[in-house]
């Protein structure tokens, strides 16, 4: 199965109430909408992956995550394997920070594209 089409930048949002929603693929159920916290995520180099327990038909399911799914993982604030918060808490002192900008976004999708920061951040975990 294509992973592409099983979670990409489409399919993770904010509904309405502003919670995220998580679209993943039950190979049962097809298209499934799950909360951050329903999925996990194993940051194992060189391969990580994602579970989940599908809404519909309760089966466990375990899939392959490259680089891009678990940038777009952590970013919708799902649990590392280990149950701790991928995203981290607010903090009372960084409650008055700016907001997020456009140029923020690109300063992140640049970090992305460099190979080099994910593995950073997976050591500095």
């Amino acid at each position: 199965m294509n992973l592409s089409s099983a979670l990409n930048p489409s399919s993770t949002r904010a509904d309405r109430k502003g919670m995220t929603t998580i679209r993943a693929t039950c190979p049962r159920c097809g298209e499934v909408d799950m909360t951050p916290d329903q999925v996990f995520l194993s940051i194992r180099p060189p391969s990580s992956s994602y579970r989940f327990e599908c809404p519909v038909c309760t089966a466990s399911i375990e899939k392959v995550a490259d680089r891009t799914v678990v940038a777009l993982l952590l970013s919708a604030g799902v649990n590392l394997g280990d149950g701790r918060p991928a995203a981290p808490t607010v903090r009372p002192e960084h409650r008055e920070l700016p907001p997020f900008t456009a140029g923020d976004l690109q300063g992140f999708r640049e970090l992305l594209r460099d190979g080099r920061f994910l593995e950073q951040l997976l050591q500095e975990g």
